[in-house]
C-alpha cells in the first residue's frame, strides 16, 4: 500500500553540533479540487560539513498520480557565487526495489558532486498531483543537528473544499480569503522561525513527537474513478472495503480442497486454508495505478501464484468466505520504529493490510504475506499499535495484538565441559517462543554467510568459534523453534595458579534484552519477555568448589530476576530466571529501572572459584 510522506530532513544523522542550516523554506500546496493539486517548494540550505551532505541533494518519488514537473538545484559558495546549476534532466530515476515490487513508482534523485564546505544549496521544485488520498506532511525540522531559520507552509484551496488539519507545536497560523481560478478561496499559512539544531541526546521518536508539524487530509478524495471519504474512519473503511470486495471465483482445485475439510472445527479449517495459501503463493508488491489500494483479482492470484498484501489477504478472505467464515481487513502502519497511527485524525496513515477473524472467545489474526508465520501469529511487524479494523459501517481504530512476557519466552539449556586451561566445549540448545520466533525468518531467508556473521554477533565471548549450528521448527502452526549451537570458547574461565575463576553467569548477558542509553536517560523494554537459562558445567577432574553464592531474587514493578547455583560434587548447576515487563522508562522510572539493572549486573559480575585437589 502506498503512503505519502514529506519530511524535509528525515534521515537520522550522527552526533554533532550543526550539520546543516535551513536558511529559508516555503512549501505551497495549491489544491483546486479533490483530485487536482500542485506542490511547490523552494528552500535554501547551508551545508556545514560532510555529515550534512545528505541535505545537499533532492529526492522524491513519481507514479501515476504524482509527477515531478520541474526541479532546479543551484550550489553557491559562501561569497554568493553560483558554482553549478542542475535541472530535472540531470537527475536519475530508480525503481523502489525491483526484486519484489511491480510498480509504476520511481524514486527521483539529484545528487550534486560538491564537497567544498561550507556551501549553500537552493532548490525549487514543482509536483503535480492527479488524484490524491493524502497531502505531504509539513515538518520543518525533521532531524537532529539541523537548524531552521525560517520555514513556511502555505495551503490554498477553494472555500467549498473541506480539508482536515492537525497542527502540533506550530508557532503561528493565519487564514485569509483570496481567489483561485477566479473563485473565492482560502489561504492558510503556518510558519516557524529560529529552531536551533538539537543534539542527539534523546531518542528520535521522543524528538520527532515534540517537533512542529502539520498533517493535512482531504475529507473527500478521488483516485482514478474511485471516490472516497476520510470524514471518519468508518467512511474510509467503507471505501477500502468497496474497493476490495469484487466478486471472486476460486480455482476448481481450491473448491475441491475446501470440500474435503471439516467445517465443524473452525480453527483447524482456518489453519488448513492458511497453509494452502502459504504453499500456493508468494509475496510481490503491486503498486500500479490505484494498485496501492486495490487488490488484484483472486483469480489472478491463483493463476499466477503471487500477490501483494491486499491481494493475498483478499484471497485468504475469499477462501474463508466460501467456507462460511467471515473475516475483516485490518489496515496498519507496519514495521519497527514507525509512528503510531493518530486515532483522532482520520487519514491515510497505513502501509499494510492483514486479516482478523472474530471467534467466540478470541480473534484469530493472519499475516498473509508470510510463507513462514504460523496461523494466528503476526509478530513484531504489526504488534502493539493502533490499527483500523474494517467492518461495513463500523470501521474503527483498535489496538493490535500485544505479545507479553507470558508469550515471549526464550529457554536456554547450556552444557559446558570445562578444561584445566580454562577453555570449554559448549553445547547450547535454545527454544524461541512468541516474538522470539521472528528470528527464524532470518534463518530461513538469509544466506549462509550472513547467518554465520549474525550468529557470531550473538555471543560476547572474547575468543570463541561456532563449530556447528542447526535449527528446526517442530510444529508448523506454533510460533516456536529450536536452535542448537556447538561452541569452543577459549578462556571461559581464568587460570589463577591452581584455581580456575569462572563467571557466575557464563551465558549471554541479560543486557541484550534491554534498550537503554544513560546519556539519553532512558531504558526501554519494547516487548515483555521471560528468559530462562539452565547451565550445567562439568568441572575438570579433581576440581572442586567449596563456596557457592546464595540464591538471589529481585522483585520489582519492572519484572523479576533470580540466580542460583548448586554443586553435586561433579557438576555445577546454574539457573537464571528473568521476567521483564514492557515499559518505557524515563525520568523518575529511569533511575528506578537503572537501579534494578545495576543489581542484576552486580550479581552476574560475581566469580566462582574452582579449586584443584592436586
Amino acid at each position: 500500500m502506498r503512503q505519502t510522506l514529506f519530511l524535509l530532513c528525515i534521515t537520522v544523522a550522527a552526533y554533532g553540533q550543526e550539520h546543516a542550516r535551513v536558511l529559508s523554506h516555503t512549501a505551497t500546496y495549491t489544491i483546486r479540487n479533490n483530485e487536482d493539486a500542485v506542490i511547490e517548494e523552494t528552500y535554501r540550505i547551508q551545508i556545514n560539513s560532510e555529515k550534512g551532505k545528505y541535505y545537499a541533494g533532492y529526492q522524491d518519488y513519481t507514479d501515476k498520480f504524482r509527477r515531478i514537473t520541474d526541479v532546479t538545484l543551484d550550489i553557491y559558495d559562501m561569497q554568493g557565487k553560483r558554482i553549478k546549476r542542475l535541472r530535472r534532466a540531470d537527475g536519475n530515476e530508480f525503481g523502489f526495489n525491483a526484486s519484489y515490487e511491480i510498480s509504476d513508482a520511481k524514486v527521483f534523485v539529484i545528487r550534486p558532486d560538491y564537497q567544498n564546505y561550507p556551501f549553500i544549496v537552493e532548490v525549487s521544485s514543482t509536483i503535480k498531483l492527479n488524484g490524491y488520498i493524502s497531502l505531504p506532511n509539513w515538518v520543518p525540522r525533521g532531524n537532529f543537528n539541523v537548524a531552521v531559520d525560517q520555514s513556511k507552509l502555505v495551503v490554498i484551496r477553494p472555500k467549498q473544499l473541506d480539508l482536515q488539519f492537525k497542527e502540533e507545536f506550530v508557532q503561528g497560523t493565519t487564514t485569509t480569503t483570496t481567489t483561485l481560478s477566479g473563485a473565492s478561496a482560502l489561504t492558510t499559512t503556518y510558519e516557524v522561525t529560529a529552531l536551533p539544531a538539537v543534539e542527539k541526546k534523546l531518542r528520535f521518536t521522543d524528538f520527532y513527537d515534540a517537533e512542529a508539524k502539520v498533517l493535512i487530509s482531504p475529507k473527500r478524495f478521488k483516485l482514478s474513478d474511485s471516490e472516497g471519504s476520510l470524514a471518519s474512519w468508518s467512511e474510509f473503511g467503507d471505501w477500502f472495503l468497496t474497493l476490495n470486495s469484487d466478486p471472486y471465483t476460486l480455482d476448481p482445485k481450491t473448491i475441491e480442497l475446501i470440500g474435503t475439510l471439516d467445517k465443524k472445527d473452525r480453527v483447524a479449517l482456518i489453519r488448513k486454508l492458511y497453509e494452502h495459501m502459504q504453499d500456493k503463493t508468494r509475496y510481490v508488491s503491486m503498486q500500479l495505478g490505484i494498485g496501492g489500494f486495490k487488490s488484484l483479482p483472486t483469480a489472478d492470484v491463483e493463476k499466477y501464484g503471487y500477490g501483494d498484501c491486499k491481494a493475498l489477504t483478499t484471497y485468504m478472505r475469499n477462501m474463508l468466505d466460501y467456507s462460511g467464515i467471515k473475516s475483516n481487513f485490518i489496515l496498519v502502519h507496519a514495521g519497527s520504529d514507525v509512528p503510531n497511527v493518530k486515532a483522532e485524525f482520520p487519514s491515510n496513515q497505513f502501509n499494510h493490510v492483514y486479516l482478523g477473524i472474530p471467534m467466540p472467545s478470541d480473534t484469530i489474526y493472519l499475516e498473509c504475506t508470510s510463507q513462514i508465520s504460523p496461523s494466528n501469529y503476526t509478530g513484531t511487524f504489526t504488534d502493539d499499535r493502533n490499527v483500523l479494523w474494517i467492518e461495513p459501517g463500523k470501521s474503527q481504530i483498535i489496538r493490535s495484538r500485544v505479545y507479553d512476557h507470558s508469550v515471549n519466552v526464550k529457554k536456554s539449556v547450556m552444557n559446558i565441559k570445562l578444561e584445566t586451561d580454562g577453555n570449554a566445549d559448549v553445547e547450547l540448545n535454545v527454544t524461541n517462543e512468541g516474538t522470539f520466533f521472528d528470528e527464524i525468518m532470518l534463518y530461513k531467508s538469509a544466506s549462509s554467510d550472513y547467518i554465520g556473521e549474525y550468529n557470531q554477533r550473538k555471543f560476547a565471548y572474547g575468543d570463541f568459534a561456532i563449530k556447528s549450528f542447526d535449527y528446526k521448527q517442530p510444529e508448523r502452526n506454533t510460533a516456536s523453534f529450536n536452535s542448537k549451537y556447538v561452541l569452543e570458547i577459549n578462556g571461559l574461565a581464568k587460570v589463577a595458579g591452581t584455581k580456575l575463576v569462572l563467571p557466575s553467569m557464563p551465558a549471554t548477558s541479560f543486557k541484550k534484552f534491554v534498550d537503554g542509553d544513560d546519556m539519553m536517560k532512558y531504558y526501554a523494554v519494547k516487548r515483555g519477555m521471560s528468559v530462562t537459562d539452565d547451565i550445567e558445567v562439568t568441572l575438570p577432574k579433581d576440581y572442586w568448589i567449596y563456596s557457592l553464592p546464595e540464591k538471589e531474587t529481585i522483585t520489582t514493578k519492572f519484572g523479576s530476576y533470580s540466580i542460583s547455583t548448586e554443586f553435586d560434587g561433579t557438576k555445577l548447576k546454574i539457573k537464571r530466571r528473568l521476567v521483564l515487563k514492557k515499559g518505557d522508562y524515563t525520568q523518575k522510572s529511569y533511575d528506578e529501572f537503572k537501579a534494578f539493572f545495576q543489581q542484576m549486573e552486580k550479581l552476574e559480575a560475581r566469580k566462582l572459584v574452582l579449586n584443584s585437589k592436586t
